[in-house]
């Protein structure tokens, strides 16, 4: 391998030459002209000639506009969004597909590329043999018919006019070329390729040489200098980068499984950094679009565990992927377009909360706890929760909330937003580039991305940014004008097709795919993903294009031997690429069993198990744990903060700490709010709906005297009143259609309810939702609501109370039962009544089919349809043991009892809001383990379990 302060010897001796460094890629490009550079200032040279290395793209859109210049063509060159939006026009018209338009814009764009770039043009039209390719036919007839009237030339098309303009003299070339990482030529780029040599240029192509070869201090030309021999140029280059005499290896490493692949790479690296800290490494990944996520999350936990934390700088790793990212999924862009499609329709409640937490909107650092509060307490607690929320909605939300003065600077920009867009009509049709001006004045408008806080990787995005408001401007290239909505659309577009990817900070690991490494050398590489179900990736051939012909001109993905031995000659170039060559594979993927890939058979590759390459890390030193007593006595909060009611003795029932963190700490979890009204929402419609309609009916006497069309037109009524009180807070133009759904439900699920009240024993109504304040239990005072207290009957007389509490889930009296009862609500209200007279307890299950009932304990038969059987001699015995057990809970949790003692472990613990504050971590128990300890239902929580869990 060449010193790793200089390109390959064979690049410097072009440039030496004077000739031109063409690479397939823009990434060896940059990574070439990176090491000139390293290089003339390891030589103390203060300035320097740019080196002449293009990729071939940057490359041939040079000769054009020196063509331009030289008057030699008048043709625009299309860019890709003036191409598609071209293709897009012709099939419009054609309208003989069901396909989206874009999509097939996007074929249509692609298989003209393919037919110029294997030369196949002039033969398309004589072998369409199906519906497809007759229409793509059609298609680029009209498509070319267009570009030649109006003087367009396509990207396709470049390589052909760059010939022609080289074959009649209008261009002369440069001496002589060095081609670099080019796997492969299309017969496009080989004829472009002949006519420079035609015209008196010397083209040679660069092969990475296999380690051992000659280094540059033994090379015959110098860049810039004249030719020094090799004692002379050691001399000039630091002692701390010796020439690299690693021997040349290549293994197969063997994984069990992908996830285990991935980790064996990460630690090998890090041992390869440690050993070597100025090392060249490359991962390479067959599919790293797909892999990136993982790859990131692993490398960081191994590579640099402290760079996890939500703080650190952001691309501060020593790794880097070469491949950018759509800039649609950069924050700032993602913010931008979030604020542009706002403008045009109300926002999903989700993107809404995105923009006010976004640093990039109306950006104060002053106003990100308000932010967070009103978006967590006001905005997502609104009652009945619309999906969609308007610019208007959102300045008519903060402006009378209580955060208001705390966010001065958001609802500046929201006003300022708001006025500027009373100036302008979306709907009238104006030039891409006036749009580009507009929607950069509506982000200022809205404090989107200030400048002044941009740091590195900002400034780059934002550049990026503005690149792709340039290039909307472009699309003015056909004089058309549109309206802002389809401005915005073909935005969206341009966005998504751009890659971003910072500047690289040639970090001393590369990630990147397998062409991205065409024309770069290495100290070391791993290549991931080797086995025959992952590499090579199949090629797909063009839907558009005849096969025949696709197979005749040795097109991609038609031929899967040309395509094996391309895929073989990659892997040879890469296992040239470096001293040490690692080739892995994960012998078990989610699609199945593996083995090693076929293209590495030509290969003399080593054998080895992940665990011989890259060892377990050593079991982590045992900690020294301090006990600590839960029992310390925690004084009672004042009795003007301590608040509630049956919640406070049904979270001590379920688990200590958990009363003690809600109840006392006030520590809760965000809502997870549904749109329109939630299940809490609509259990309090049932109960308002019931209490309304009991107030005039009063008696199971007068609701049997009740003929069914009044009884209907009263529910109707009482659905319709307690309806009006739950949406009249509900912009007018929330959907109608929400609440005549809502409406329809009540009315099937309390119809059958009321027939059902019909068979029950006589009863009289005596008190609805009755409120009772401050009742004491043990040493609480709470506030309760019983939701309905009946009358029991007999010969037209009083023979007790009966006790309901309305469920609209499921519900069973055993949840009363016990010294840590499930459901406390309804036992404290027969506690608290302290009736003389209590016929019965009852849960009134208000459900549709056959769960509809009242189910409870009755002190005589008769009182209820369906009663339970009494664990104590009578219903006063039952009420007696209910209070001892419910001051025992008030007491634990008065006294401050915070041990974590969940009721039952661990489904107590599943729906627990606390799990950043309880030593608890159900995380960490297997699924099985789980479904073991709950086979019964009844598991207590032990010793045992805690400490399994602790450890």
């Amino acid at each position: 391998m060449d010193h790793p302060y200089a390109p390959p010897s064979q690049v410097t001796e072009a440039l030496g030459r004077g000739w031109t460094v063409l690479t397939a890629n823009q990434r060896a490009a940059r990574t070439l002209r990176h090491d000139f550079d390293r290089l003339k200032r390891a030589l103390g040279l203060a300035n320097w000639q740019p080196p002449a290395i293009l990729a071939w793209e940057t490359w041939t859109a040079t000769l054009w506009r020196r063509l331009l210049l030289e008057g030699h063509g008048a043709a625009l060159l299309l860019n890709p969004t003036q191409e598609h939006s071209l293709w897009r026009e012709v099939i419009e018209r054609d309208a003989t597909s069901l396909r989206p338009v874009d999509s097939l814009a996007e074929l249509a764009a692609n298989a003209w590329h393919l037919l110029h770039a294997y030369r196949g043009r002039p033969r398309l039209n004589a072998s369409t043999d199906s519906a497809d390719t007759r229409a793509f036919s059609r298609w680029a007839m009209e498509f070319e018919r267009r570009c030649t009237r109006l003087n367009y030339l396509t990207q396709a098309q470049l390589a052909e006019a760059l010939r022609e303009a080289f074959s009649n003299g209008h261009l002369k070339p440069e001496p002589g070329f060095l081609l670099v990482g080019f796997d492969a030529k299309t017969p496009g780029q080989t004829v472009l390729l002949e006519a420079l040599q035609a015209a008196g240029a010397h083209i040679e192509e660069w092969r990475p040489e296999r380690p051992g070869a000659p280094s540059i201090a033994a090379s015959s030309r110098w860049v810039g200098l004249n030719p020094p021999d090799a004692t002379d140029l050691a001399t000039q280059l630091p002692e701390e980068f010796p020439p690299s005499a690693t021997s040349f290896r290549t293994a197969l490493i063997a994984a069990p499984d992908e996830q285990a692949e991935l980790t064996a790479c990460a630690r090998w690296l890090r041992v390869r950094l440690t050993e070597r800290p100025n090392s060249c490494l490359a991962v390479i990944a067959p599919a790293i679009e797909a892999e990136r996520a993982g790859v990131d999350r692993t490398f960081l936990h191994i590579l640099a565990p402290e760079l996890e934390d939500i703080a650190a700088p952001p691309g501060s790793g020593p790794f880097e992927f070469s491949l950018g990212i759509p800039l649609t999924q950069t924050p700032m862009a993602a913010t931008a377009l979030d604020i542009l499609r706002w403008v045009v329709a109300p926002l999903p409640l989700e993107r809404i909360g995105a923009l006010l937490l976004s640093p990039h909107f109306a950006a104060s650092s002053s106003e990100h706890v308000a932010r967070a509060e009103f978006d967590a307490f006001t905005l997502r607690r609104q009652h009945l929760l619309q999906p969609q929320i308007s610019l208007d909605k959102l300045i008519e939300l903060i402006s009378y909330s209580k955060s208001s003065p705390h966010l001065p600077i958001l609802l500046k920009h929201l006003r300022a937003l708001r006025a500027f867009l009373r100036n302008i009509d979306l709907t009238a049709e104006h030039t891409h580039a006036d749009w580009a001006t507009t929607m950069h004045d509506l982000l200022e408008a809205a404090g989107w991305a200030a400048a002044s806080r941009d740091n590195s990787i900002e400034f780059q995005t934002r550049r990026r940014w503005e690149d792709a408001l340039d290039e909307l401007a472009t699309l003015d290239f056909d004089n058309r004008r549109v309206a802002f909505a389809t401005a915005l659309v073909s935005l969206e577009r341009i966005a998504a097709q751009t890659l971003f990817a910072p500047e690289s900070r040639h970090a001393p690991i590369q990630i990147m795919g397998p062409l991205e490494s065409a024309g770069s050398t290495f100290d070391a590489i791993w290549f991931l993903r080797a086995g025959d179900l992952t590499w090579p990736t199949a090629p797909t051939p063009s839907p558009l294009l005849p096969w025949h012909l696709q197979r005749d001109l040795a097109m991609p993905g038609v031929n899967p031997a040309r395509d094996s031995a391309h895929a073989r000659r990659i892997a040879e170039r890469i296992a040239a690429s470096a001293p040490t060559v690692l080739f892995s594979y994960a012998e078990e993927t989610p699609d199945g069993h593996q083995r090693p890939s076929p293209v590495l058979a030509s290969l003399a590759l080593e054998s080895r198990s992940a665990t011989e390459i890259a060892p377990a890390e050593p079991a982590p030193e045992s900690v020294y744990l301090e006990a600590l007593s839960d029992d310390t006595p925690i004084p009672p909060p004042p009795s003007h903060v301590l608040q509630g009611g049956a919640a406070i003795l049904q979270s001590q029932a379920a688990c200590g700490f958990r009363a003690f963190a809600e109840k006392r700490l006030f520590a809760s979890a965000l809502d997870t709010r549904e749109l329109g009204l939630d299940p809490r929402e609509r259990g309090s419609l049932v109960h308002d709906v019931l209490e309304r309609f009991w107030a005039e009916v009063e008696t199971q006497a007068a609701l049997k005297l009740l003929p069914r069309t009044e009884r209907e037109i009263l529910l109707a009524r009482s659905i319709d009143d307690a309806l009006a009180r739950h949406t009249t807070a509900t912009a007018p133009t929330w959907n109608r259609a929400y609440i005549d759904t809502e409406r329809r439900r009540l009315v099937n699920l309390l119809r059958p309810w009321l027939d059902y009240e019909l068979t029950r024993p006589p009863f009289a109504v005596k008190s609805r939702e009755e409120q009772l304040k401050d009742v004491q239990i043990g040493p609480l005072r709470l506030n309760i609501r019983v939701d309905r207290v009946d009358t029991s009957l007999a010969d037209e007389k009083p023979a007790g109370e009966i006790i309901l509490d309305y469920k609209t889930g499921p519900a069973k009296p055993a949840d009363w039962l016990g010294d840590r009862p499930d459901a406390p609500q309804l036992p404290l209200y027969a506690v608290v009544s302290e009736s003389p007279h209590l016929a019965a307890v009852a849960f009134a299950s208000v459900r549709a089919g056959n769960a509809m009932e009242l189910n409870g304990y009755e002190a005589r038969k008769g009182v209820l349809p369906k009663s339970t059987r009494l664990k104590t001699g009578s219903l006063q015995e039952q009420v007696a043991e209910w209070r001892e057990v419910l001051t025992s809970l008030a007491e634990d949790f008065h006294a401050g009892n915070a041990r974590v003692s969940p009721k039952q472990y661990p489904s107590t613990c599943r729906y627990c809001e606390q799990r950043l504050l309880c030593r608890l971590d159900l995380t960490t128990l297997e699924a099985d383990a789980i479904e073991d300890l709950t086979d019964d239902g009844d598991t207590e929580i032990t010793d045992d379990i805690v400490e399994t869990i602790r450890g």
